[in-house]
C-alpha cells in the first residue's frame, strides 16, 4: 500500500485480519493529512490529567494477560485516545496503542502465540505510560519523514480501498481499470501452524473500541482462535473433499503429497492440502473478479510439514499457470531477518523466499 500511494497508484487492500485493516486505515489517513500531531497532544494532556483506576475493558483471560496495575494505566491512555473527535487521527493513535500492549502484556515478545512470560519479565506498569509515548514519538517521527517523501507526489489524492473480509469472497475488482498489479505475499500455510496472527493481534483487537474496528472484527476475536480458524486453511471442515479438488493442478502438490502418503505421513499433511485448496480458491477469485490484463506479484516461502519440505514457491507458480498465467521472472532471496518466531517448534525456520511475476494477457 505504501509503496503504491508513494507513486500516487489506486490501491484496493484485502485482509481478513481487522488490525491489519486498521493499520492500513491509519495510513490512509496520515495519506489524507490527518491532524496527527494535534492529536498526540490531546492524548498526551489527556493521560496526564487522568487519575481514575476503573479498567474499561472487559474480555476472557484479561486478567492473565494484563496484571490490574498495567490494566488500570492502558485504561487511561485508551480513554485518552477515545477523547480525540477526529476518527482518521484516532486511527492512528491506535496503531501506538496496539505496539504498547504488544510489548506491555504478559504474553511473550519472542513468538507471535499467545504464551505466558515469566514474571520477571513482564513490563512494570509504572514504564507503560512511558512505552505508549516512546511509540508515539516514533510514530510522529515516520509520518513527517513520509509525507516529505510525498510531498512532490504528482497526484495527490490516489484512491484508496480497504476491505476486511476473506480474500476467497472479497470483491477486488476495479471497474474500468486498465491493468491490476497484484502484489502479495499469501501465508505460508493455515496460521495455526505457521504465524498465528490471529493471537497475535487479538489482545489490540481486545482493547481497541468496536467503532473504530471493522463490524467483522467481533465474530472474528470471540475467542483467541477464532481468527486464525477463519483464515485460509484454518478449518478443516471438508479437508478430504477439498484436497481432491487441487488433484492435478500442481504437479508439485501432487508429488508432494504421494510423497508423503507413501511414508506414511498422509494425515499429518492433511492441513496443508487443505490450506493449498483454499489458496487456490483464492487465486481463482481474484482472477474471477478481475479478468482483464494484469501482472502478479507473489512472495513465497517453503515451510515444512511432517518433516517434510513444502514446495510452496512452485506450487505457487503452477497455480497461477493454470489459471491463465504466465510466468515471466522468478527471484530468490535470502530473508535477511527472522519473519517467524524465534521460539518455534513447528518445523524449521523459513530462511529464504522466492517473488514469482505471473503476466495475464
Amino acid at each position: 500500500m505504501t509503496e503504491a500511494l508513494l507513486r500516487g497508484l489506486d490501491f484496493t487492500g484485502v485482509d481478513i485480519n481487522p488490525l491489519a485493516v486498521l493499520v492500513c486505515e491509519a495510513k490512509a489517513a496520515i495519506d489524507d493529512g490527518a491532524n496527527v500531531e494535534g492529536a498526540a497532544q490531546t492524548i498526551l494532556l489527556a493521560i496526564r490529567a487522568d487519575d481514575a483506576f476503573s479498567v474499561d475493558v472487559a474480555f476472557p483471560g484479561l486478567s492473565k494477560w494484563f496484571d490490574e496495575p498495567a490494566a488500570v494505566r492502558l485504561s487511561r491512555i485508551r480513554r485518552a485516545i477515545m477523547s480525540v473527535e477526529d476518527q482518521p487521527s484516532r486511527k492512528v493513535m491506535w496503531t501506538a496503542f496496539a505496539e504498547t500492549i504488544r510489548v506491555c502484556s504478559n504474553s511473550r515478545t519472542s513468538t507471535y502465540k499467545l504464551h505466558l512470560r515469566s514474571p520477571h519479565d513482564r513490563v512494570d506498569a509504572d514504564r507503560i505510560t512511558s512505552v505508549f509515548e516512546a511509540n508515539l514519538c516514533q510514530t510522529l517521527q515516520r509520518i513527517g519523514a513520509y509525507r516529505t517523501l510525498i510531498a512532490d507526489r504528482a497526484r495527490r489524492s490516489p484512491d484508496i480501498q480497504l476491505i476486511c473480509d476473506d480474500v476467497r469472497r472479497a470483491s477486488v475488482g476495479r471497474p474500468g481499470s486498465v491493468h491490476q498489479i497484484l502484489v502479495t505475499s499469501p501465508p505460508y500455510g493455515d496460521n495455526g501452524t505457521t504465524i498465528p496472527y490471529g493471537q497475535f493481534s487479538y489482545l489490540a483487537i481486545r482493547w481497541i473500541p468496536a467503532c473504530d474496528l471493522h463490524a467483522r472484527a467481533k465474530p472474528l476475536t470471540a475467542s483467541t482462535h477464532s481468527l486464525d480458524t477463519a483464515s485460509l486453511g484454518g478449518s478443516l471442515k471438508e479437508a478430504r473433499s477439498k484436497a481432491d479438488k487441487v488433484k492435478g493442478i500442481s504437479p508439485s502438490l501432487d508429488a508432494f503429497i504421494e510423497a508423503a502418503d507413501a511414508d506414511g505421513r498422509g494425515s499429518r499433511i492433511r492441513k496443508v492440502a487443505n490450506f493449498m485448496a483454499d489458496f487456490l480458491e483464492a487465486l481463482r477469485h481474484l482472477r474471477e473478479t478481475s479478468p482483464g490484463s494484469a501482472h502478479w506479484v507473489l512472495t513465497t516461502g517453503n515451510r515444512t510439514a511432517a518433516g517434510l519440505l513444502v514446495p510452496f514457491d512452485a506450487i505457487c507458480n503452477e497455480m497461477a499457470c493454470y489459471l491463465g498465467g504466465k510466468s515471466v521472472a522468478s527471484l530468490h532471496r535470502r530473508v535477511p531477518g527472522k519473519r517467524m518466531p524465534s521460539r518455534n517448534n513447528m518445523g524449521a525456520m523459513i530462511t529464504s523466499e522466492t517473488t514469482t511475476v505471473v503476466e495475464f494477457a
